[in-house]
């Protein structure tokens, strides 16, 4: 069921920083540091005066340029970051560079890594979209083969495979539940947590609009959702019975349209997604709460070179790594 829109208008949104390449993913500290993946350089810091850094140079994987996606922030202050490009694997960074940390796969060639995160324990969580390569094989409304995966003392194994296309995860041990982002499900499923990791079936949480593939998922303190979706460029807030309303859009109806058609025709491709008509989200990929009193949102994007900031409708939870001090390293920009 979709609730009536009680959403913000796009005239007040804010943005923070520039100068940004892909900044696909967002995370906030409570410090008022915002950190957000950065094509070929790994992680940009936007502290909380303004000044801006490159945490990384430009760094190869393999003979490829690495195109970080989801980054996490550990207790001591480094960096993982799930690696996108044809070269894969998760990587780890810190003030001495970016260097492979895991190929998150079972074969020779590490698989693109979509996202990554931390429980409370320290284990080590990641997605991988599809075992396809190219992945773009896996733009389908047929193709299940994503997976989720745990590293823990070194090792990996996968909890959760049979995903459309496995995007952001959101870790909820308080009600038990492990979401999942499928994005050309255009939907988000879930599956039964507890301390041991998953434990239980997947089960289909809430179906979105035709156009909103949803991308990244972040939890409030209500037991709810934020979901970005790309293509669609909306915001919403998932409710914890599955109810949702749309809190921000800009959605080209003929846009959104023409790339459904090409979904069904099975023709979807890179150009739908480094295209996109829109002015202010710019294909919203995912979105962190931020501030003292965790009550604002900002939001990753795949084609813009700032990030938007909007009140948050409902206020945050403080994740794992909202207290971790962060040293100051890097290039000002």
């Amino acid at each position: 069921m979709m609730l009536a829109a009680k959403g913000k208008s796009l005239g007040e949104l804010q943005f923070l920083g520039h100068g940004m390449s892909r900044p696909e993913s967002v995370l906030a500290i409570s410090s008022g540091d915002i950190f957000t993946s950065h094509k070929s350089r790994g992680i940009v810091r936007i502290c909380a005066d303004g000044s801006q850094y490159h945490l990384a140079k430009e760094t190869e994987l393999g003979g490829v340029p690495i195109v970080p996606n989801g980054i996490a922030l550990r207790q001591n202050g480094t960096f993982l970051i799930a690696n996108i490009s044809d070269a894969g694997g998760l990587l780890e960074l810190d003030a001495e560079g970016v260097r492979l940390f895991h190929p998150c796969g079972s074969g020779e060639q590490s698989p693109p890594v979509n996202f990554v995160c931390l429980d409370p324990t320290g284990r080590i969580w990641f997605t991988v979209s599809s075992t396809f390569s190219p992945r773009s094989l896996a733009y389908r409304r047929d193709v299940q083969n994503g997976y989720v995966g745990v590293i823990e003392n070194g090792q990996m194994r996968v909890v959760l495979e049979g995903l459309h296309y496995t995007n952001e995860i959101c870790l909820d041990f308080e009600a038990g539940w492990l979401y999942v982002a499928e994005t050309f499900g255009q939907k988000i499923s879930r599956v039964p947590l507890s301390e041991n990791g998953v434990d239980g079936h997947k089960q289909d949480f809430v179906h979105l609009p035709k156009g909103a593939f949803v991308d990244g998922i972040t939890l409030d303190s209500e037991g709810g959702l934020i979901a970005a979706c790309i293509v669609s460029n909306e915001l919403f807030r998932i409710f914890p019975d599955g109810d949702f309303e749309t809190i921000l859009t800009e959605r080209q109806n003929d846009w959104v349209g023409m790339v459904e058609a090409a979904l069904d025709a099975g023709k979807m491709g890179r150009a739908h997604f480094d295209n996109a008509p829109t002015t202010s989200l710019r294909n919203v990929s995912s979105s962190a709460f931020f501030g003292l009193d965790l009550d604002r949102l900002v939001c990753g994007n795949l084609l813009g070179d700032s990030l938007p900031v909007l009140k948050a409708p409902v206020r945050g939870r403080q994740l794992p790594h909202w207290g971790v001090e962060v040293p100051l390293w890097g290039d000002a920009f």
